[in-house]
C-alpha cells in the first residue's frame, strides 16, 4: 500500500522532507493497511522514533495541518486551471518514468496523460540560441517524427525546444512539454501561445512542481532527466560543450538509450560554437551522427526492430536543401 496522492503532496510540504524520504515512507508501509489522514502523522513519527527512515524528522499536528491546508488550497487552484496531479502509485502514472533512477513522486499535468503510456517518445533538445539552420533542423525532425506517430518531448524553452514542438504541431503530431516550475505560469513568457497550441492539439504540459512553484536554476537541470525518461531516445539539435543540454544527454547515456546529435557539414556552420557539443559527442562515439539522410537508421536503433513507423529518410538531398539555398546543410 501507499499514501494517497494528496497525502504524498502534503508530506512533501513538511520542512526537510524530500521526495527520496517520501518514497521511503511509502515503501515501508505495511501492505495490508491504508492510512487515514489522521494516522499519517503518527506513522511518520513512529518511523522517525524507530529510525526506520534515515534523516526523517518528527512533526507536530500543527505542522501537518498547516501543510495539509496549503496543499488543499493549491490543488484547488490547480483543478480550477485544468491541472491534475498523479502520484507514482497511481495507475495512470507514466510507466517510462517509473524506470528512471530518480522518478518524481508527484507529477502535475494538463492534457491526456493516457497518451504517455500509449505513445513512444523521442526527446528533441538543444540550445536556446540556435543558428537558423539549427532552428530549421529542430522543426524538421519534430515534424518528421511527429508525423510518424512519435511523441516529441522537449522543454518549451526558446530555440531548439520550441522548434521541435512547432515541428510536431506542424505535422498535427503529439508533443509533450516538460516544465521546470509550477503550472501557474509559462516560462519563458514568449512561449505562452505555443503552450496553448500544444494543449489545443491534444498535447501535454507536465511538471513535478506544485502550483505556485517558481522557476529556479536547478529545476531546469532536474527536469532534463524527465525528458530523457519519457523518451526511447534523444536527438541533440545544437549544443556547445558545456551547455545545459548536456544534462539530458548524460541522463540518456546513463539510461543506455540511443543518442543522436545532428551532424552539420556546411562551412557556414562549422565555426558555430553551438555545435561543438554535437561534434564532441559524435567524435567520442557517444552519439549517432544524424542527418536527414539517415533518420531511419537512428529509428532502428531505438526500436531495435524493423521500423513500422514509416519514417522516410531524405536520401537524395541534405536538410539544408529542403529549405533554401542559404540554409546550412546537415
Amino acid at each position: 500500500m501507499a499514501l494517497t496522492t494528496e497525502q504524498n503532496i502534503t508530506i512533501l510540504k513538511l520542512k526537510g522532507l524530500g521526495r527520496r524520504t517520501a518514497f521511503k515512507i511509502n515503501q515501508d508501509m505495511p501492505s495490508n493497511i491504508r492510512l487515514e489522514d489522521g494516522e499519517v502523522l503518527d506513522y511518520i513519527n513512529k518511523l522517525s522514533i524507530e529510525k526506520k527512515v534515515q534523516r526523517l524528522g518528527q512533526y507536530t499536528a500543527v505542522d501537518y495541518q498547516k501543510a495539509q491546508n496549503e496543499v488543499i488550497e493549491l490543488l484547488m487552484k490547480s483543478e480550477n486551471a485544468g491541472v491534475k496531479a498523479l502520484s507514482f502509485y497511481d495507475n495512470k502514472y507514466p510507466k517510462s518514468l517509473k524506470t528512471i533512477e530518480d522518478p518524481p513522486l508527484i507529477i502535475y499535468y494538463s492534457g491526456n496523460i493516457n497518451k504517455l503510456n500509449d505513445t513512444d517518445g523521442i526527446a528533441i533538445i538543444g540550445t536556446r540560441e540556435p543558428s537558423e539552420a539549427g532552428f530549421k533542423a529542430g522543426e524538421y525532425f519534430g515534424e518528421k517524427l511527429g508525423k510518424t506517430g512519435y511523441n516529441i518531448v522537449s522543454g518549451l524553452a526558446i530555440g531548439c525546444d520550441a522548434s521541435a514542438h512547432k515541428g510536431a504541431l506542424k505535422a498535427s503530431g503529439f508533443t509533450t512539454a516538460i516544465l521546470a516550475h509550477g503550472m501557474q505560469t509559462i516560462y519563458p513568457k514568449e512561449n505562452k501561445l505555443l503552450a496553448e497550441e500544444i494543449l489545443n492539439n491534444d498535447g501535454i504540459l507536465l511538471t513535478e512542481y506544485i502550483w505556485g512553484t517558481g522557476a529556479l536554476p536547478n529545476y531546469f537541470v532536474e527536469r532534463d532527466r524527465l525528458q530523457a525518461g519519457l523518451s526511447k531516445g534523444t536527438i541533440v539539435i545544437q549544443t556547445d560543450v558545456q551547455g545545459g543540454t548536456m544534462h539530458a544527454v548524460n541522463a540518456t547515456i546513463k539510461s543506455n538509450k540511443p543518442l543522436a546529435a545532428v551532424k552539420y557539414v556546411a562551412d557556414t556552420e562549422l565555426n558555430n560554437p553551438k555545435i561543438k557539443g554535437n561534434e564532441m559527442l559524435i567524435n567520442e562515439g557517444k552519439a549517432f551522427p544524424l542527418t536527414s539522410k539517415n533518420l531511419d537508421e537512428f529509428i532502428l536503433r531505438i526500436t531495435k526492430l524493423p521500423t513500422n513507423k514509416n519514417v522516410i529518410s531524405d536520401t537524395n538531398r541534405p536538410i539544408g536543401d529542403l529549405f533554401s539555398e542559404e540554409s546550412s546543410n546537415i
